[in-house]
């Protein structure tokens, strides 16, 4: 229940035009800065992406849900797309 809650919440709080930039722009720097190893290019593009969430909460898109059990599943999606990120960058790029 509480899974399906923070995927649904997922696919309605990425939308905008602005934060949808946001997240193409800093996923492919956080990919990018794998590819070089390059961890303060990590940090700047990981709150580009956030910067996407900050702008859909503040204009009223949707409001961030902060309970813990939505948190952890967003940031074991988050880690997992990472992790991905991160293997790509090692083994099939370089």
């Amino acid at each position: 229940m509480l899974t399906r809650k923070a995927l649904n919440h997922f696919f309605e709080f990425h939308t905008g035009i602005v934060n949808i930039t946001l997240h193409i722009i800093g996923f492919a720097g956080v990919f990018y800065s794998l590819i070089k190893l390059n961890w303060l290019l990590f940090a700047v593009f990981l709150v580009i992406v956030e910067a996407g969430h900050v702008y859909n909460h503040f204009v009223g898109i949707k409001k961030y849900d902060i309970r813990p059990g939505v948190i952890f599943w967003r940031v074991l999606i988050f880690l997992a797309v990472v992790l991905s990120f991160y293997l790509l960058a090692r083994f099939y790029i370089n």
